[in-house]
């Protein structure tokens, strides 16, 4: 779950019963995250960050760095999808009010591969 105000990616564990553990903090100094979704197996993520036309790559300490910005075609970014090897970004243009897009980027052996649909 993340919070956008608080600008934080938490987790909330399933006890053996089946109920909500209690939250943890992942992440924090995403301002204004949309949407993330996991890479692979493990706990790395991409968050879309809303207002600064950024998505940031989160991985499992929670430390962060920005991989793909308003340069590469981001658009206020409001939603991803990750499938196998590719991220789909979605930029709701909000801010901007100039080309919604929707940005595909392969990841391949460590390195971004982009084209805009």
């Amino acid at each position: 779950m993340s919070n956008l105000d608080k600008g934080t990616v938490l987790r909330i564990p399933l006890t053996c019963h089946g109920s909500a553990g209690p939250i943890e903090t992942r992440a924090t100094g995403l301002v204004d995250i949309d949407d993330f979704d996991f890479i692979g197996a493990g706990d790395t993520l991409l968050a879309a960050i809303n207002k600064d036309n950024e998505v940031a790559l989160v991985r499992p300490d929670g430390s962060h760095s920005i991989v793909l910005t308003a340069a590469d075609g981001l658009q206020n970014p409001t939603s991803l999808a990750v499938r196998g090897g590719t991220a789909y970004i979605a930029s709701g243009a909000y801010f901007t009010n100039s080309d919604p897009n929707v940005l595909a980027v392969h990841i391949e052996h460590g390195k971004w591969r982009k084209e805009r649909k």
